[in-house]
């Protein structure tokens, strides 16, 4: 695999639509006992379309109440779709004449959904059981090391 190293342009990359694919929050109870032990994963998975410049990161959270009883859930699957002027510049292809992303460019997008994801997480959960949840600040590289398994 030949590497080939190109700078990632802010401005060559367009998130143009954010998915809901599924949340679930659990009921809408006041908030009397906020939970306070959350048990956090974060995965992700991602496709794309060389040919319209297309990339795909989706994330999934998984919170678990693990200090109340029956360990509640509240989950989020989010699609964010980005269009890029320069995907031809971010990959290689391997032995297998499958194409290779950047490390780092993906990272830039995990995070840049990672960070949106965030907002919408807190926005959904500030008025119910869960208190507003926030996602902690992370190196969104890690996002890379999780799958999300096939639904």
């Amino acid at each position: 695999m030949t590497k080939k190293a190109h700078n990632i342009d802010p401005t060559q990359i367009h998130l143009k639509h954010i998915e809901e694919l599924y949340t679930d929050i659990g009921k809408l109870v006041d908030n009397l006992n906020p939970v306070s032990k959350l048990d956090t994963k974060v995965a992700h998975k991602h496709a794309f379309n060389i040919s319209d410049n297309l990339f795909l990161l989706g994330l999934k959270a998984v919170f678990k109440a693990v200090e109340i009883d029956g360990e509640p859930e509240c989950i989020f699957r989010v699609n964010f779709h980005f269009e890029v002027d320069n995907l031809d510049d971010m990959y290689t292809h391997n032995e297998e004449d499958i194409p290779v992303f950047q490390e780092l460019f993906v990272a830039t997008l995990a995070g840049i959904s990672y960070s949106t994801l965030r907002g919408i997480i807190y926005e959904k959960t500030i008025n119910t059981f869960w208190n507003g949840i926030t996602l902690p600040v992370i190196n969104p590289a890690i996002l890379l090391k999780g799958w999300i398994e096939d639904e």
